[in-house]
């Protein structure tokens, strides 16, 4: 039998690889509605309105409308090994390569563009450095702990001193390419540059409210919290949480999560009553955004950025004020509990039952959701089940309220 041609050789190999030699198109932009709902197209433009237009429809989108808008896979750029963070008062970070400061504003390198001006007030910290030998992803816990804090009365300066970081309290001048210019026991004083890991700012009262805003996720790493202005000729354009204004290329952009005015996440408000009542086991208090034994929020191999992490008994009461039609969650016992786990769920609205489900480890995860039109107090409460309250680790996973429409 006598060998195939070339060409038949080649793409019979392919085939046998799985791959598909035949051109294919990247794949479009995927809308989210707040209610779960999707659509592939196109995103062409967006309005100062937040008015979407989409490649061979008519009528435009709310923006308002959506959770998210992913974008077609991109390459991902890495930032160069001695870049800087930029992290925002608002939330998110710029990956830079340059930093500096004249006292007033940043001036931040980075991947869209050089010498982006940012006020002071947008700024939350800057990383600068690494500690030789001791660099972890996260760096070191001190300044991590340090930049989300709620309020800090004095800038802080991380200085590496013989491998270590030193925390000196003080107020920042000037960051030049060299060195660093910082008042600390009433003395102005220069440090070397390549010996200061990174600076945290002073602040006082909390963060911006993001609603209305989204969060934009570029291919470099960076994320940044912005009132979308306008995508218009490829340019997506906001004013940053804070102050300012950016602009950045929309292929650059891999998803816009929306913190829409028509929902609410469980996780961002404050329960007005709380209940929590141990029958054996103690497993610490409820969290946002965590599971409660302080791991990622997960249920079978799903993880989820918000919701709420409990232990049985536990009991949440939120005022809502009648402002929202519909309750959304998943509920399911964390993954961490390994199958074990034996709760009941019950989810009241003004004092009336709505919802009571028993769950197991065992379970797959269970979508709810359940109509609150004019209810003002929502009541989230898990009850230990059948085995006690054993590794009863209970998720309100994306818990959140919506509105029908918009007001």
């Amino acid at each position: 039998m006598t060998d195939p041609p070339q060409p038949v050789r080649t793409f019979l190999c392919a085939c046998l690889a799985g791959v598909i030699l035949t051109a294919t198109a990247p794949a479009a932009d995927r809308l989210v509605w707040l209610d779960g709902r999707t659509l592939d197209a196109e995103v062409v433009s967006i309005d100062a309105e937040g008015r979407i237009r989409l490649g061979g429809r008519d009528t435009p989108v709310d923006l308002d409308g959506l959770r998210r808008i992913q974008r077609p896979p991109v390459e991902r750029a890495g930032a160069a090994p001695d870049a800087c963070d930029v992290f925002l008062t608002g939330g998110g970070r710029l990956r830079a390569t340059a930093v500096t400061f004249d006292g007033k504003a940043f001036a931040v390198d980075w991947a869209h563009g050089n010498g982006q001006r940012l006020p002071l007030e947008v700024v939350r910290a800057v990383r600068l450095g690494s500690v030789p030998g001791k660099e972890k992803p996260s760096g070191p816990p001190a300044f991590a702990s340090a930049r989300r804090q709620a309020e800090t009365a004095r800038d802080e300066l991380f200085a590496v001193v013989d491998g270590a970081i030193e925390v000196i309290r003080g107020a920042l001048q000037r960051i030049d390419p060299d060195s660093v210019q910082f008042i600390w026991n009433d003395k102005e004083r220069r440090v070397a540059r390549d010996r200061v890991y990174g600076v945290v700012l002073a602040r006082r009262g909390s963060g911006p409210d993001h609603t209305g805003r989204c969060l934009v996720d570029l291919a470099d790493g960076s994320s940044v919290w912005m009132t979308v202005r306008r995508l218009r000729d490829g340019q997506l354009a906001g004013a940053l949480a804070g102050g300012g204004e950016m602009t950045v290329p929309w292929s650059a952009v891999t998803r816009l999560q929306v913190r829409s005015r028509r929902m609410a996440f469980l996780s961002d408000l404050d329960p007005v009553e709380v209940k929590q009542e141990a029958l054996v086991t103690y497993a610490g208090p409820w969290r946002r955004d965590r599971s409660v034994a302080g791991g990622p929020l997960m249920l079978g191999d799903r993880s989820y950025e918000k919701g709420l992490g409990v232990h049985s008994r536990c009991r949440l009461v939120y005022d809502l004020g009648g402002r929202f039609d519909v309750f959304a969650v998943t509920i399911g016992i964390d993954a961490s509990a390994d199958g074990r786990g034996d709760c009941l769920f019950t989810v009241e609205a003004d004092g009336k039952p709505l919802f009571a489900k028993r769950m197991t480890g065992a379970d797959a995860p269970h979508e709810v959701r359940l109509p609150i039109s004019g209810a003002r107090r929502l009541t989230l409460d898990v009850a230990w089940g059948e085995d006690l309250d054993l590794a009863d680790r209970a998720n309100w996973c994306d818990a959140r309220v919506l509105k029908d429409e918009a007001t």
